[in-house]
């Protein structure tokens, strides 16, 4: 039968709406046929239908009632689905061996208003729970780097918003919402949902109407009441529901234990407990959805205390105080390493939070100048500072010195994270040097072996990966052995390091200098676990010697293999294109050592 006796209607909602018609398919016949083309672009429904069976409906702001546009937002979002997947796919031509994202390809593919960021954010998000993506280790962290990118740049916008609105119209619970989202940044699609969040309090709302009208009957028949009574009586009613009935609460306030609760609000409302902010944050939305404008001025371990004023000032600022002091407080104790992602994430908020601040942001700037992350986002927050403050003057005398200004400590950390960033290109283009291997080499790169070192008098054997190596000995920042003997020997002594350890450096070097490795011999660059330590990832660069090779591959949990690997095999890690194009001999060695 041809399709074209057939009635619109049957077309449209019997044949071309099936689940098993998808989008292509109707591409595919718009453009083998004219008329059939005019029917299925101007079924606006058909292309809603489509787009939700398809993506779902992510689009939670867009109304029904807007007509004549579902044929160009899926026409859009397939176009942005390709250029995602194609930007994650060459993320590592452009950007090994760093493995960081540059900011230029996010921004390009993020250009435009709502909802082109949320389609890019959508499309990640599928890309990092793919099957088949999912095999190659190097692209999915890409994606996930992108992804966490792309959500930064929603947020700062979603936060410019919230801080532009007058004191008196922000809301607690949206700006507790907006640093759960942040706190969430790294969790593909579980990061968190404030439709998610609302229908908790959706659900707390209606328990405690439910409770007003059993015990004085519907709040609307109440009106004879006395207004101020009432809205007591409303309170009461909302402390009963939180905590007798659903059993909230309160961390105590030097409770840094549990990092979900102070900062991921659906924990929360998941686990009953929060610190007094995110409590306060709750109670006073739903003191808003039951029509009373007050402000939470005070959290027991059983209720909270407030007065029914509008002013919220400050409210935001107290959870942020909160979690930087955690934050911080965690730093302090773990050390730098297993902590410079968060503190990042938390002092880039803080940039979001108050973008003409220029201590903030210079701060900001210099941790990422120190850890040579995220150069390129502190360039374009320290120059958009820098437009708006370039022509201030000095500020006031400090005995009889002249303070900087800020226009000058913005343009000295730019000259400084700009440097930095050069730096790093050149090392990328470096990694495009071809390194063809002498015959003297004896390990090859994507082996795992045992490294052999002695620390704190202790001998240790730990399986490790080889990332790459040199012919003899190259001084390099990145690379620096935090492995301090080798051999009974001191011979990776950092001084950096041990500050408060008094050594007598010519008896240390007359003790060491005939058993200190020697700098001639191959040096390899490995990734290595140690269990033993608080802070156990090591990027190493160590003398063939202390090498041997591991009869039985174990895999190494290390954050930066996949910057170099695509996966592990089981025997040993294959290294990803731009890896195998730099070593190019170095697989046939592999399989030769592997048997």
């Amino acid at each position: 039968m041809n399709l074209l006796s057939l009635p619109n209607e049957v077309l449209i909602w019997y044949i071309f709406s099936l689940d098993t018609i998808s989008i292509s398919d109707l591409q595919s016949l718009m453009v083998s046929c004219r008329p059939l083309y005019n029917i299925i672009r101007e079924s606006d429904e058909l292309w809603r239908l489509k787009f939700i069976q398809r993506w779902g409906n992510f689009l939670s702001q867009t109304p029904n009632s807007y007509e004549n546009v579902w044929f160009e937002w899926t026409t859009m979002r397939l176009k942005k689905a390709k250029e995602v997947q194609k930007a994650v796919q060459n993320m590592s031509s452009v950007a090994y061996p760093l493995g960081q994202s540059p900011l230029i390809v996010i921004n390009e593919l993020i250009a435009g208003p709502y909802p082109i960021p949320e389609y890019v954010q959508n499309e990640l998000e599928e890309i990092i729970y793919d099957k088949k993506i999912r095999e190659n280790k190097t692209t999915l962290h890409y994606a996930r780097d992108v992804l966490v990118k792309v959500r930064i740049s929603i947020l700062d916008k979603k936060w410019r918003d919230f801080m532009a609105q007058p004191e008196s119209q922000k809301s607690l619970f949206e700006g507790v919402a907006l640093i759960s989202q942040w706190a969430t940044l790294e969790h593909g699609k579980g990061q968190t949902c404030l439709k998610d969040l609302e229908s908790s309090i959706e659900k707390i709302t209606d328990r405690v109407k439910q409770l007003l009208e059993l015990e004085v009957g519907k709040v609307s028949c109440a009106s004879t009441d006395d207004p101020n009574k009432k809205n007591l009586k409303i309170l009461d009613s909302i402390n009963q529901v939180m905590f007798n009935e659903l059993g909230f609460k309160k961390l105590p306030n030097c409770d840094t234990s549990d990092y979900n609760l102070y900062c991921k609000f659906q924990k929360a409302f998941e686990r009953k407990k929060g610190c007094p902010p995110v409590l306060c944050a709750i109670y006073q939305e739903v003191t808003r959805k039951m029509g009373i404008v007050c402000k939470a001025v005070y959290c027991g371990q059983n209720y909270i205390r407030a007065s029914l004023y509008p002013s919220l000032a400050g409210s935001v600022d107290s959870v942020m105080t909160r979690l930087t002091h955690f934050v911080w407080s965690q730093y302090d104790e773990f050390g730098q390493d297993s902590m410079r992602d968060d503190l990042l994430f938390y002092m880039r908020l803080e940039c979001s939070m108050s973008p003409q601040d220029p201590n903030i942001i210079t701060r900001y700037a210099e941790d990422c100048i120190r850890l040579g992350i995220q150069l390129d986002d502190a360039i374009q927050l320290l120059q958009n500072n820098f437009s708006s403050l370039k022509s201030q003057e000095y500020g006031p005398f400090i005995g009889n010195v002249f303070p900087p200004s800020p226009s000058k400590m913005l343009e000295k950390y730019l000259e400084k994270c700009i440097s930095k960033l050069n730096e790093q290109k050149a090392e990328i283009a470096a990694a495009k040097t071809v390194h063809h291997r002498p015959s003297s080499l004896k390990f090859s790169v994507g082996l795992v072996v045992i490294c052999n070192y002695k620390k704190w008098g202790r001998n240790f054997r730990k399986p490790c990966v080889i990332v790459s190596w040199n012919v003899k000995f190259q001084e390099s920042n990145e690379w620096k052995s935090k492995v301090t003997c080798y051999d009974g020997c001191c011979c990776c002594y950092n001084k950096e390091d041990s500050d408060d350890v008094i050594v007598d450096e010519d008896e240390a070097c007359s003790r060491t200098k005939k058993v200190i490795p020697s700098q001639d011999q191959p040096h390899y660059h490995i990734l290595m676990v140690d269990s033993d330590e608080d802070n156990p990832q090591f990027q190493l660069n160590v003398p063939e010697e202390t090498l041997e090779l591991l009869p039985a591959a174990v895999p190494i949990g290390h954050d930066k293999i996949w910057v170099h690997f695509e996966r592990f095999d089981g025997r040993r890690y294959l290294p990803n294109a731009e890896k195998g194009a730099q070593f190019p001999e170095d697989e046939a060695v592999t399989l030769s050592l592997i048997g």
